[in-house]
This record gives structure tokens, sequence and C-alpha cells, in this order.
């Protein structure tokens, strides 16, 4: 994973495009896409992590005045709905060719009981994806988007477990259990520290850290933002996660989107002012 040069990474800003939740005259709409940009001596690079479920990403990114036309790389987390509604729309806006990278399953069929049988999955096919100008990277282990900068790949689950409860997936013409394996977290090397944005986190959130600190060889995490997938956790389980996140070393949270009510609740007990809660709008800046 190894680059040419090793670029002058100065900060590191976070937009978020699209949450359930969102700042006064902004759209709300369940799923997530944040803007991040990493800002170098000579360079900025913007990744696009996730697209929400619509198009109403766009009208949110025109109010805050982010430029998706500086977008450079488009990252999937996963393949739900609610983290990829608004790809093709986005690609447009973005109007150039841009990798797509996601991982090989997050276009499988993928399900769940609502209570009636019904599709989460991608609303687009891969086809799809090349018409509207990207160019799709499919991939499972970690990839460098950019120098300091990183999707990791398929997410070792042996510090916590999945949050997986209810997902389903048809594989060989039968209905099985969906583990999420394209699930997948953007990850920034800021030396000596991580700065982790996650998408959803059904790898386990503690899963997510463990593997942002391996990739970088790093002490601690600096920031970790987006959804952690607690709120249909259990109270212990989610008290357990927010200790565990203070002794994995993780210095600030901004959680979100699938993080729930309870799950906020509880990363403010134990973070106190350094626990930010993000909403469409919200803008986070990281000093490297």
């Amino acid at each position: 994973m190894s680059q040419s040069r090793r670029l002058n990474l100065r900060r590191v800003e976070l937009s978020v495009l699209i949450d359930d939740e969102a700042l006064e005259g902004l759209r709300a709409a369940h799923g997530l896409s944040i803007l991040l940009s990493c800002i170098y001596e000579e360079e900025r690079v913007s990744v696009l992590f996730d697209t929400g479920p619509s198009d109403a990403t766009l009208l949110n990114a025109d109010a805050i005045k982010a430029r998706l036309s500086e977008v450079d790389v488009v990252a999937l987390s996963h393949g739900h709905y609610d983290h990829t509604g608004g790809l093709l729309a986005s690609l447009k806006r973005i109007g150039k060719s841009v990798p797509v990278v996601a991982d090989p399953e997050a276009f499988e069929v993928k399900l769940a009981y609502k209570p009636a049988l019904t599709y989460i999955g991608s609303p687009f096919k891969p086809s799809h994806i090349e018409e509207a100008g990207g160019r799709l990277i499919l991939t499972v282990k970690p990839l460098n988007l950019a120098d300091h900068l990183i999707l990791t790949g398929r997410i070792p689950r042996g510090v916590d477990e999945p949050s997986v409860q209810g997902l389903f997936k048809i594989k060989d013409g039968e209905l099985v259990n969906d583990e999420v394996v394209d699930d997948r977290a953007v990850v920034v090397d800021l030396g000596g520290k991580a700065l982790v944005v996650a998408g959803c986190a059904h790898a386990g959130v503690l899963n997510v850290v463990d593997e942002a600190l391996r990739l970088t060889k790093a002490s601690s995490v600096a920031l970790l933002a987006g959804g952690f997938h607690l709120f249909n956790a259990p109270k212990k389980r989610v008290e357990r996660v927010a200790r565990e996140l203070r002794r994995m070393n993780v210095e600030k949270v901004a959680p979100c989107h699938c993080t729930g009510s309870r799950g906020i609740e509880e990363l403010v007990k134990v973070y106190g002012e350094r626990c930010t809660p993000l909403k469409a709008g919200s803008n986070l800046t990281v000093e490297a």
C-alpha cells in the first residue's frame, strides 16, 4: 500500500450532507452521506463517503455550498439503500469520471422484514453506475484512496459482535443471514493518531476502531465519526461499547445516523463535551 511520495497533510474537513436529523433549513432522511476532504500543503483531495438514500443529498449540498464537482473518489461503506440511493444523482452532479470503490457484495440482493419481506439493497446495478460516469472498483482489501487516506477492506470481527440482526440476502437461490461483510470505513492516518469515519459499523464499531488502529499503526483515534449502529442494541451493550471506546484511546466521538438516541445518550455520559452528535449540515475540522 506504499505510494511514491508522502504529501504533507495539514487538516481534514468533514461535512455531513445527509443524516436522519438535520440542522434548520436542511433536509433529513434516513441514511448517511459525508464529504471528507484531506487538505495537504499544496493539494486537496475530496471523497464522497456514501450518498444517502436519494437526491436529497444534493439539495443539502447546494444549501451548504459543498462543491461536489471537486469530488475525486466516491467510497461506499456497504450496499444498503440508505447509503447508496443517491449515488447516480451524485455522480451526475460530480460531472466527471471518478472511481467508485466498494466491496463486491455491496450489490447483492439485501433484504429485511419490515414486517413484510423488503428489499433494502442498492437500487442500482453496477452497469448503471458505469453509465453515470462511475468507474467501479470492487475490492475486499484495504485501499489507499489518497495519501494518508484509506478505505478499509473487510473488517475482522475479533473484539466486538457485529450488528447484523434481522438482515438477510439471497445466496445460491436461498434466503440466508447477511453478515454484511461488505461493511467498511474510511480511515485517515494523522501520524500517530487516526481519524475514523464509519458508515454504519455493521462489523461492530469496536472492530472498526481496532482495524483502523492496525492499518495506521496509530496508538489512538483523534476522532471517531459516523454511524455506530447502536440504535437497537441492548442497554448493557451500548454501555460496554462506550466504555470500550475510551479504553481503546478514542479521544472524541461524533455519532449520527444509526447510532440512535440511546447510543448518543450513553456516549455523552462517557465523553461529555468530547461527544459531538452530528446532523445534516454539521461540519468538523481535525488538524493533522
